[in-house]
């Protein structure tokens, strides 16, 4: 992504993979911490970045796509934001 900055050309990203699970498994085994460095390198770019969801683009993916300066959605996709209250 910063090569393609530094040649100014615009970012398309796509989104076809399930929902991330947010436990305390995955913290434990660290899932979220390869994606917190490369959501901080999407917000430092100067291009315009599009993100495509061609299958599923669950909660996981909404700080992705909140990345993105224009998201488009294929007609058969889905999109939700799962909501989790714990008590």
């Amino acid at each position: 992504m910063k090569y393609v900055d530094r040649c100014v050309f615009p970012i398309v990203t796509f989104a076809d993979t399930p929902v991330i699970f947010v436990d305390l498994r995955s913290e434990e085994i660290g899932q979220g911490e390869p994606i917190a460095p490369n959501l901080r390198a999407m917000f430092e770019l100067r291009v315009p970045i599009i993100k495509i969801v061609t299958n599923e683009g669950g909660s996981g993916k909404t700080l992705a796509i909140r990345c993105a300066n224009k998201w488009l959605i294929l007609e058969n996709s889905a999109f939700y934001v799962a909501r989790c209250d714990r008590n």
